[in-house]
């Protein structure tokens, strides 16, 4: 990953903190986000994502499924692991109203991964399911299956579904984790799949789909030209004294050193799309009370002249504090740790924390350190942009 940090008056910053993912699962977590964004191409569906995950998580087979409720029945859907033929026979069947796993998963909260055992390594799924359940899933051989709610309007709710065979042993608390990260991008590229290619209206284009996120997205394409950017994203650049866009497109600042990073954080992530790498770029902006982190993900596509850049924007104002319960509960520090990483997570050096919370600068890179040799990364920027990103 590369991250870049900096101010708008041109001093770096020194960011850091901490997360429970060893070194082979966050190349992983960020592997399958910039697959999952790459499948919004075309209209195919998420095959490449699927894959991914399927190999990652040592899924058998699942889905993204579209579920009617009053009856509960299968309307649409992308699924991996099945024979051919499934979905439409799925659809055309009532089965998905004794679906244990489709009526656990859509009385879930959104965005939050769970599955039948809860991470425990000592059960199997076939306990918890109806005859008729148990015995399909015992000629499946499944152990357990992991899902969540994506999304819900009054016709439809949207979930995401992964079995998982005996073999591979049940989903352990380490994988929901991983999961439970990857669940607000899941959300992100589903409802953008939805509205660009299964809208009914026409005229749908890229602009309104991305408005329907409630995430700040800005598109770059192939010549780091904004394509478009939905109104959160707007909202933020408008209101933002480090960030502008130019009259030629350009994502850029009226601060020259700012513009010149922003310039080749976008070029970078546009010679990452080209070369087929799916490494993301952070970059770090303080200015004063605004903290801003833009997250860059190639997008690559089948043409080259179709590659660009997916760029998610954070806004952390000085009100605004990350959820430290969760921030806990994500990466296993305790409550010091954790206050001191959601101080970092907005752009606070070691000095500034100290100030902030009436304690010693040697306390506060202790705090810092135990974080930083708890979780095994050396750069503490790499720490910060897996919090903006599971957090922001």
């Amino acid at each position: 990953m590369t991250t870049i940090t900096a101010t708008a008056g041109g001093e770096e910053a020194t960011p850091s903190t901490d997360l429970q993912l060893n070194e082979h699962e966050l190349h992983g977590y960020n592997q399958l986000i910039s697959t999952l964004y790459r499948c919004l191409h075309d209209s195919a569906g998420f095959a490449p994502f699927f894959r991914a995950f399927q190999a990652h998580f040592k899924a058998l087979q699942g889905g993204i499924l579209g579920v009617t409720s009053n009856p509960q029945r299968l309307c649409y859907g992308w699924t991996f692991g099945y024979p051919e033929g499934f979905e439409q026979w799925y659809i055309n069947s009532d089965l998905p109203e004794r679906d244990e796993a489709i009526t656990r998963f859509v009385s879930q909260s959104p965005r939050q991964f769970d599955s039948f055992l809860k991470g425990q390594q000592d059960g199997s799924i076939l306990d918890m399911l109806s005859t008729e359940s148990r015995a399909w899933a015992e000629q499946s051989n499944l152990i357990d299956s992991a899902g969540m709610l994506v999304t819900q309007t009054e016709q439809c709710r949207v979930i995401f579904m992964a079995n998982r065979h005996q073999q591979h042993g049940p989903y352990s608390e380490r994988e929901l984790l991983q999961m439970n990260l990857l669940a607000p991008h899941i959300e992100n590229a589903v409802t953008l799949h939805l509205k660009l290619y299964q809208s009914s209206n026409d005229n749908e284009n890229l602009a309104l789909a991305l408005n329907h996120v409630n995430k700040a997205l800005v598109v770059c394409n192939a010549l780091g030209k904004v394509a478009q950017a939905n109104q959160a994203a707007r909202d933020i650049i408008d209101h933002s004294s480090a960030l502008t866009l130019s009259a030629e497109a350009a994502l850029t600042s009226n601060n020259r050193r700012l513009a010149r990073q922003l310039s080749d954080a976008i070029t970078t992530s546009i010679m990452h799309s080209h070369q087929g790498k799916l490494e993301p770029v952070t970059l770090f902006i303080t200015d004063q009370d605004e903290r801003l982190a833009l997250s860059l993900v190639p997008l690559i596509a089948d043409n080259p002249d179709n590659n660009g850049v997916l760029i998610e924007v954070f806004s952390f104002a000085a009100s605004k504090q990350p959820d430290l319960e969760k921030m806990q509960s994500l990466f296993h520090c305790t409550p010091a740790e954790a206050s001191v990483a959601a101080a970092l997570m907005q752009g606070l050096s070691a000095n500034e924390i100290a100030e902030e919370k009436g304690v010693s600068v040697h306390t506060a890179r202790q705090h810092i350190k135990s974080l930083l040799a708890k979780n095994g990364f050396g750069k503490q920027t790499e720490l910060i942009a897996m919090l903006v990103r599971a957090l922001g």
